[in-house]
């Protein structure tokens, strides 16, 4: 079974981590993704970038820093739980669309995710990304808060 799980650096992602390693079996392989955005970086990021003294000029570049350092530490947390068949993905985006359009690429079986990231609050203007995700993924979606 293929198992994605998007990683933002929230609590509920590495919670979906967490969750998704108790749900997988044996030889399953576990998808993880960071979705970044167009060069705009949200406040929470940029907060994150001076407190582990990332730097870099453009946004771009933060946020390529920033996904791979997030994605660097979901792998490790797997690695830690005994899980080697990993792949990982940094994609630019619309979050909810890139997780649905990565699912459908990669064949994914079941997509597990926070159900708040690091935009909660425009979520709750807009529709959180795990809404739209479960209404529109190609399989089963399980959102952890």
């Amino acid at each position: 079974m293929k198992i994605l799980v998007p990683v933002d650096g929230s609590d509920n992602a590495f919670r979906a981590i967490d969750l998704a390693c108790r749900l997988a079996g044996e030889g399953n392989e576990m998808l993880l993704l960071n979705v970044v955005g167009r060069g705009e970086l949200p406040e929470e990021l940029k907060r994150y970038a001076r407190v582990e003294n990332i730097e870099g000029p453009p946004a771009w570049q933060y946020e390529q820093l920033i996904a791979s350092e997030l994605i660097g530490r979901a792998v490790e947390r797997l690695r830690g739980r005994g899980f080697e068949n990993i792949d990982t993905f940094v994609r630019t985006g619309d979050p909810a669309k890139t997780i649905i359009a990565v699912a459908r690429e990669t064949g994914t079986e079941l997509i597990v995710m926070g159900s708040r990231g690091l935009g909660a609050l425009k979520g709750l203007a807009f529709g959180s990304v795990s809404q739209k995700v479960s209404h529109s993924a190609p399989c089963q979606v399980v959102t952890v808060s």
